[in-house]
């Protein structure tokens, strides 16, 4: 007996949940096969993405795949009647698999796995977490609950559909990580850098010139290199765009949100630069100078909080990825006010 007949799509392979069992008879056909199945999709989200079209493409890619993975031809016709064969329902929030096995917010979605044999009471139902996440990446979801509907496992072909564990599930998942892992390294050497310019603007502030030089000049470093990691993370990028299956990236928001960050770094490298000889003209007496410096450093302040900047949630989003979800905190991000002198 196989103890696996309800599934929760996770979001990382310790995530799988499990309930049920079920005994089908040695030969017997499952009851969807050679069928034109109904199906019902139920919108319950508030995702920008037209989800009935999301299903249509999951539903047609399993006729023309089911005969190689299930050994059986199905249709599906999508209908609007109360009684169907199944019904996909695209939520927000995974609250309506609450009754999975281990289950936590980081589920996906959720289906029964009907396997041959089993003789069905009543409609099917998938559930499938919809949100801000990317159209490719719901669609791979939506598959993946379709395909426990017609009997396939987290151990089953097509692993880049069915299987738990997103290094086998998740198409260039090592580059996904890679990707997110050096706009972390961004995010971290951002706020040093953040920290050691509020720590000039305080020194500069008590009149301790030379020190607040100092400070401005080491905040520039690390901006610059923040911008430099940022640039490695946005030229990796593009080795999506040659993927046949980058549907599962937000390619074209990834793209803006790293342009994004970087302009932020470059105009972070050029206030922290007129800063710190700003500082360097007051420490020689020259008020002019130091005001003139004092003033582009102000530009590019108001330039850089005027410039939107994305959560790193919104990364790992774009990314396909469900780790950073709670991560919104802004990559260096600095006190709005203007610089007095």
């Amino acid at each position: 007996m196989r103890r696996r007949q309800f599934v929760g799509t996770a979001a990382s392979a310790a995530g799988a949940s499990i309930a049920g069992c079920s005994a089908p008879g040695a030969g017997d056909r499952h009851p969807f096969a050679g069928k034109t199945v109904t199906v019902r999709i139920d919108d319950e989200s508030e995702s920008d993405h037209d989800v009935r079209e999301n299903a249509r493409g999951a539903l047609e890619y399993w006729e023309a795949h089911a005969p190689r993975y299930v050994d059986f031809e199905v249709a599906f016709d999508v209908v609007d009647d109360d009684d169907p064969d199944m019904v996909i329902r695209y939520v927000d929030e995974p609250s309506e698999c609450s009754g999975v096995e281990n289950f936590s917010e980081r589920v996906l979605g959720c289906a029964p796995i009907i396997t041959p044999g089993r003789r069905l009471r009543g409609t099917v139902r998938a559930v499938v977490v919809a949100g801000a996440r990317p159209f490719g990446k719901i669609r791979i979801t939506t598959k993946h609950e379709i395909g426990h509907i017609l009997g396939l496992y987290h151990d089953d072909e097509p692993q880049e559909i069915m299987s738990n564990d997103p290094a086998r599930r998740i198409p260039m998942f090592e580059l996904r990580i890679e990707i997110w892992e050096t706009v972390l390294d961004a995010h971290a050497r951002g706020s040093g850098a953040t920290r050691l310019f509020n720590h000039g603007v305080e020194t500069w502030r008590n009149g301790d010139y030379e020190v607040a030089q100092a400070a401005f000049a080491a905040a520039n470093v690390d901006f610059r290199r923040t911008r430099t990691v940022l640039e490695t993370a946005r030229t990796r990028v593009e080795t999506f765009a040659d993927d046949p299956r980058v549907e599962t990236v937000d390619l074209d928001g990834l793209r803006t949100h790293l342009n994004r960050l970087v302009e932020r770094m470059e105009l972070a490298t050029e206030f922290t630069a007129a800063m710190a000889d700003a500082s360097a003209a007051a420490a020689a007496g020259d008020a002019s100078a130091s005001s003139e410096h004092l003033a582009t450093a102000n530009d590019r302040i108001a330039a850089f909080n005027e410039r939107p900047s994305p959560e790193l949630r919104d990364v790992a989003i774009a990314l396909g990825l469900v780790r950073g979800f709670d991560r919104d905190e802004e990559i260096g991000d600095v006190d709005e006010d203007e610089i007095e002198e």
